[in-house]
């Protein structure tokens, strides 16, 4: 195989001139079609130029009432400060105790703040006994006592009540043979207004001190037992008496009364409580005379036991 053969010439100064100029022009060429390209493709900005710029102050709609934003440095520290404003705790504290996230406790505060009617209701139920002093010992031995009430508390302290008492007492001994009676009895009946104030209201244990004034009527009864016939059960039969009136008399007074008590409550934050309290009561009872029967004034000290709300 034969190739064709090339004539060795020299490379001529016009020759290089030439060469020059073509690599030249396809240098240019390429260079332009690499600036195309870049200008048609899309711009990618960095992530610090596509955020909007950050304001240099918070503004005053955004976070009402509060301290106006510092100013950033940088959209990082912008959204820091704003997040630290909205974190703060808006809420007073109303209790001692430290909010979490806008919730706060409140302290321990009385009953009545509740302002419910069961909170303000005041009830009262007891029994005892009623010793008599004075004059009133001459009618009246040591008799039992009922006592109710019911009122309505102003505040922890302070209430008023409306109570209703009854005391029984039989008549002594001697004074039925002086008046030549078989039997008697004194039985006396009370209404009044009594406000009471409690001077300790924490804890278990308290007091209080109550008073007041009313309307008292007493009744003194002379009674004989009667034979009533037998009463015939499983063991036999046995007689029964039945106490009849022979004669009686009464009186209507104003009285007054005061005392002081103790408390106990099963719980410390609850309504009902144990009482125990002694009273002085002073009825104005009329004397006898010529036309009519009278113990004279009446005094007793009444011991209660019970229950108060």
């Amino acid at each position: 195989m034969s190739f064709p053969s090339f004539s060795q010439r020299s490379l001529t100064p016009r020759s290089l001139a030439v060469l020059t100029v073509a690599f030249a022009w396809m240098f240019a060429s390429s260079a332009n079609a690499q600036v195309s390209v870049a200008e048609s493709a899309p711009q990618i900005s960095s992530s610090s130029d596509a955020l909007p710029p950050a304001p240099a102050e918070a503004s005053s709609a955004a976070v009402p009432d509060g301290p106006a934003a510092p100013q950033a440095s940088s959209s990082a520290d912008y959204h820091q400060e704003v997040a630290s404003l909205f974190s703060q705790d808006q809420y007073p504290n109303q209790g001692g105790y430290s909010n979490q996230g806008g919730y706060s406790r409140q302290g321990y505060h009385s009953h009545q703040s509740d302002n419910t009617i069961a909170s303000h209701l005041a009830v009262e139920a007891g029994g005892g006994f009623a010793p008599a002093i004075g004059n009133a010992s001459t009618w009246q031995t040591v008799g039992y006592r009922i006592a109710l009430g019911a009122g309505w508390m102003f505040n922890d302290s302070f209430g008023v009540l409306i109570e209703y008492g009854f005391d029984a007492a039989s008549i002594p001994s001697a004074t039925l043979q002086s008046v030549n009676e078989p039997d008697g009895n004194v039985h006396t009946w009370s209404f009044g207004l009594t406000p009471i104030y409690y001077f300790k209201t924490s804890g278990k244990w308290g007091g209080y001190v109550t008073g007041g004034a009313g309307f008292y009527r007493k009744l003194t009864s002379f009674t004989e037992p009667v034979f009533a016939g037998d009463y015939c059960g499983y063991f036999g039969c046995y007689p029964q008496y039945q106490n009849v009136t022979l004669s009686h008399f009464s009186s209507n007074q104003a009285g007054m009364n005061g005392g002081a008590g103790a408390t106990y409550k099963f719980n410390e934050d609850g309504h009902l409580k144990l009482f125990a309290e002694m009273r002085y009561i002073w009825v104005d009872s009329p004397k006898s005379t010529k036309s009519s029967i009278g113990t004279g004034t009446v005094e007793m000290l009444p011991v209660t036991f019970g229950l108060r709300w």
